[in-house]
């Protein structure tokens, strides 16, 4: 599993370094959109899993093997986190207030100069989440998928997960 994560994060990694060191900053929480680019909301695919551990009647051992995960997956998604958030900064998208129409212009800026950081960080979650449902039995993938349609049927706008 760790080596195909470290092959995964060379194979993403490397190509896009040069091309994406223009932009730092601290982190915002992202995640996918109906449309293009990333929008604030549903956080990432492992703590999704361990925030419903019980539900998903996790062992000690997926739990800690989904914690290695997650904690791979932060490492990984960092720089690009911390890429958008000066994307963000530069561009003057406030986080802390009601967005005006100058917002939504700057907002819709902000996710055509970040695709490239949003499409490296989906490609994470995609193998994170890929990683994580290898350590579910078929039992708990099955609860899995119920909780997620029953989400998505509570909160219609977003995307199930890839590769379902």
């Amino acid at each position: 599993m760790r080596t195909r994560l470290a092959l995964l994060a060379i194979a993403i990694g490397v190509p896009l370094t040069p091309a994406l060191g223009w932009a730092q900053s601290t982190q915002t929480r992202m995640a996918r959109s109906s449309g293009p680019g990333l929008v604030l909301s549903d956080g990432e695919p492992i703590s999704y899993l361990l925030e419903h551990s019980k539900l998903l009647d996790l062992t000690d051992a997926q739990k800690s093997s989904l914690m290695d995960i997650r904690r791979w997956l932060r490492q990984q998604t960092a720089p690009f986190m911390r890429q958008m958030d000066s994307v963000r900064e530069y561009l003057g998208i406030s986080l802390e207030r009601r967005m005006q129409r100058d917002d939504v212009e700057a907002l819709e800026r902000f996710q055509s100069s970040t695709q490239p950081l949003a499409d490296s960080i989906r490609m994470f979650n995609d193998a994170a989440r890929g990683e994580a449902r290898q350590l579910l039995d078929s039992a708990q993938v099955a609860r899995l998928d119920s909780l997620v349609v029953e989400e998505r049927r509570v909160a219609p706008g977003r995307r199930p997960p890839r590769g379902r």
